[in-house]
């Protein structure tokens, strides 16, 4: 099967498949899952893992809060009755984020269970709805492989040098009467920092 590669033209390179351009963090993301206004970047294939374990933890957090909440609520009642109870709690608000973030982690579990991103499910590209042949070519075919493959792989290279952190790295690690100014390059000081 030909794959068909996207050229980005903010980025300058030819993104390789599952890879999508961000407008708000301004790079091409790897695997791009989405952009997370809650966590303030986004999520691909390097930080997919930390991201769930994010949400998974915080579903066990609501869900622990919550069951406080109720037996709070529970033994309050015994003494003032339950409705003064339920107004004096915050057990709709507990509500409400254990069904929201339950969902999420619900959402995401089934998303590595068929190894897609959410940018894939929305837009529907391995539905099939478009029809008998159309299939996810990158699930393992089996949930608990794809689920390895997502959380328990070796963490991938980081393609692109961030250049605040090479500028930063660079001032900390090298000291300037070391180079003449007109003997190095910015991709000169890159390899040198990183030997």
């Amino acid at each position: 099967q030909a794959v068909k590669l996207k050229y980005c033209f903010t980025c300058k390179i030819f993104r390789p498949p599952r890879a999508s351009h961000c407008s708000l963090c301004d790079n091409c993301v790897e695997r791009f899952d989405h952009h997370c206004p809650w966590v303030g970047n986004c999520v691909g294939k390097r930080n997919y893992r930390f991201f769930y374990l994010f949400i998974l933890s915080l579903s066990l957090l609501t869900l622990f809060i919550f069951a406080f909440v109720i037996t709070h609520v529970i033994l309050r009642s015994n003494r003032k009755g339950f409705l003064d109870a339920l107004k004096e709690s915050p057990v709709v608000v507990c509500f409400f984020s254990v069904w929201s973030i339950v969902g999420l982690s619900g959402f995401h579990t089934y998303l590595i269970s068929s190894n897609q991103t959410t940018n894939e499910d929305i837009k529907g590209s391995w539905s099939t709805k478009r029809g008998k042949d159309n299939y996810n070519p990158y699930s393992y075919g089996s949930i608990i492989t794809n689920c390895c493959a997502a959380l328990c792989g070796p963490l991938p290279p980081r393609w692109v040098q961030d250049k605040r952190m090479t500028s930063c790295i660079a001032s900390i690690y090298l000291s300037p009467h070391l180079f003449s100014p007109s003997s190095v390059s910015e991709s000169s000081l890159c390899v040198l920092v990183r030997s």
